[in-house]
């Protein structure tokens, strides 16, 4: 009953409980690197409310603003899930992060025919990135940005799908023996956990690229009177 009541207490504490412990194991390691991040998306945040001022009532680029939006948030949301313990679901917010960036920006240029399929439902966004690295020259993105929007695509895949990255986060590489339930800082996983904060950090400093560029595809959207065919 004493080994049940202890598995009992460790589940429910970790639905229902903040645990601030393991934050502030990260913030500890790494509080210079989240300020970083922090300074980067305020930026990126700033660039955002910009474009979204010049949208005005129009519907469809209102989608596309509030895409562009989406992955703001998520990429916040999946640094505070990262420092939070949660590294698998930070991990498949981060692909969420890409497929959002790559679809804003697929659907900024009135050329590939996207937005008119995304707005009726009949773009699938699961080949975003793909779409938007054999486009990319057509949308004005910088090799910088579109190199790390690869690198970090192969990298999240892995969270996506049960694999040793994903059946690790789950054992101890500090205290052989030890499982984790939920969030966890493991001192074992330091190095690992600082490949996955400057992921986010270079996705950071580019992401104003991205915002900037659909705010210039944006600009020329009404100049296109004539659509090409929609990639499929």
């Amino acid at each position: 009953m004493e080994e049940r009541s202890i598995a009992y207490e460790k589940i429910k504490r970790e639905i229902t409980e903040d645990i601030s412990e393991v934050r502030d194991r990260f913030l500890a390691e790494f509080n210079k690197e989240i300020d970083q991040f922090s300074i980067d998306m305020t930026d990126v945040l700033l660039d955002w409310q910009s474009l979204d001022t010049k949208i005005g009532s129009d519907a469809k680029l209102a989608h596309v603003s509030a895409l562009v939006y989406s992955a703001i948030t998520l990429q916040i949301l999946s640094m505070k899930l990262l420092i939070s313990g949660q590294i698998i679901a930070a991990g498949n917010i981060m692909r969420q992060v890409l497929e959002t960036i790559a679809t804003a920006l697929l659907c900024s240029s009135a050329a590939l025919g996207v937005l008119e399929k995304y707005f009726r439902g009949k773009y699938s966004t699961q080949k975003s990135v793909e779409h938007l690295i054999k486009h990319a020259s057509k949308l004005g993105l910088k090799k910088d940005a579109l190199k790390i929007l690869k690198s970090s695509q192969i990298f999240y895949h892995g969270y996506s799908h049960p694999t040793l990255i994903t059946i690790a986060t789950h054992i101890s590489f500090d205290k052989e023996g030890a499982l984790y339930v939920g969030s966890s800082f493991d001192e074992g996983k330091v190095g690992q956990y600082r490949k996955e904060i400057e992921g986010r950090l270079s996705l950071s400093k580019v992401f104003s690229n991205f915002v900037l560029a659909v705010t210039s595809n944006l600009g020329q959207i009404e100049s296109h009177n004539t659509p090409l065919d929609p990639i499929s």
